[in-house]
């Protein structure tokens, strides 16, 4: 990528900068207090009331500050969080009416866990909003409002959580299922909550599920199958390795396909690589890919830090090459495929004024030349 900085550049981008760091630092203290496997991270308000539980005084537990204004970095991630009671979890259609409290078959069993009073979580992806009219992400905070119902959590012999059903999967999924119809391809069974959800539509012909493990085909096959009622008609597991399987679809065979078989957004290869066979459309059969926001939010991520790294290079500007380092530092380091997609992606763009920067820095744009060009940029 080539940076041409220009008096307006070298006075304007600066504050993009500025901004975005300001806004990255706050969402990645939540991120990380949330995400934390070291310990779960609960509201600390003695005698709590059902109206403290505002979205400004939640936040404002986890900044470790009174928010008192929409100045403060923190404000942005009030306007997704959102509060959740025992019964939100037990209404879904998947837990009034499956039950798999102590199932255990083959190398895996089910567990129930519960989280604590007030604790939080993230309860869906992270959503672009305008942040001082820049685009950035903000994640979804939810936190439970009475005591937590229990929710479903797949386990190995070794205890290696391998599927589980939170507020996450459960409003990640939805965009999915809601689009879901005629006949259905999933690739990935886990607990059989996805299968079930669209087998119980009515526009719902056919729901195939391709799944690799036996184990986990015998379990949902004994256990969780058993108790899709009439859904179950719909429904067929073929035991295949999904990359192996995908080539053989034949065209029109199926409608939709919906894709879960990496454990999330660090899983990147196998996200790509399925991205690079299918597309957006793969024979007749629109694509889904589970939490596909999260990998383009990555990417956009990515494509800010490359902006950032050149500037910093064009200007020799020490202070912003400090600010940059951490982005090269990770870039350079292989661990995550999204910089190289990044990367790829504005190899051959020239930043010759602001209008340019912000086109790049808006996701939407961002996800029309990924999603246009995809077989380019993908590793």
């Amino acid at each position: 990528m080539k940076f041409v900085a220009s008096r307006r550049i070298r006075n304007s981008f600066p504050r993009y900068i500025a901004n975005y760091f300001m806004y990255q630092t706050a969402f990645n203290k939540v991120l990380s207090l949330i995400s934390s496997s070291e310990y779960d991270y609960v509201l600390n308000i003695e005698n709590t009331r059902e109206e403290d539980l505002t979205p400004v005084n939640v936040v404002s537990s986890l900044a470790g500050h009174q928010i008192a204004s929409d100045k403060d970095p923190f404000y942005p991630l009030i306007s997704h969080c959102k509060s959740f009671t025992h019964d939100d979890l037990l209404q879904n259609p998947y837990y009034r009416n499956i039950r798999l409290e102590g199932c255990d078959y083959g190398d895996f069993k089910v567990i129930s866990v519960s989280d604590r009073q007030y604790e939080f979580f993230l309860w869906n992806d992270v959503v672009c909003e305008k942040l001082d009219g820049l685009d950035s992400f903000v994640p979804c905070i939810g936190i439970w409002k009475d005591v937590p119902a229990s929710y479903y959590v797949l386990q190995d012999r070794e205890g290696n959580a391998w599927m589980s059903i939170t507020f996450n999967e459960i409003f990640t999924m939805q965009p999915s299922i809601d689009e879901a119809r005629g006949d259905v391809l999933t690739l990935g069974c886990g607990l059989g909550y996805y299968a079930y959800m669209v087998a119980i539509k009515p526009d719902v012909e056919s729901v195939t599920i391709v799944e690799q493990n036996q184990s986990v085909i015998d379990l949902f096959n004994q256990k969780i199958l058993p108790q899709f009622g009439d859904a179950k008609a719909k429904v067929r597991v073929v035991k295949a390795d999904a990359f192996e399987f995908i080539p053989t679809v034949r065209n029109g065979e199926y409608d939709y396909c919906f894709a879960d078989i990496w454990d999330g957004i660090r899983d990147e290869k196998r996200y790509y690589a399925l991205r690079k066979m299918c597309g957006s459309e793969y024979r007749g059969m629109k694509m889904s890919y589970w939490i596909e926001k999260g990998f383009l939010g990555q990417i956009a991520t990515g494509v800010k830090d490359v902006l950032m790294e050149a500037f910093a290079l064009a200007e020799q500007n020490k202070d912003w090459m400090q600010l940059a380092a951490p982005a090269k530092f990770l870039r350079e380091s292989d661990q995550y495929t999204f910089f190289t997609v990044a990367d790829n992606m504005m190899k051959d763009v020239v930043i010759k004024s602001m209008e340019d920067i912000d086109y790049y820095w808006k996701f939407e744009n961002v996800k029309k030349l990924y999603n246009e060009k995809y077989n380019d940029f993908i590793p």
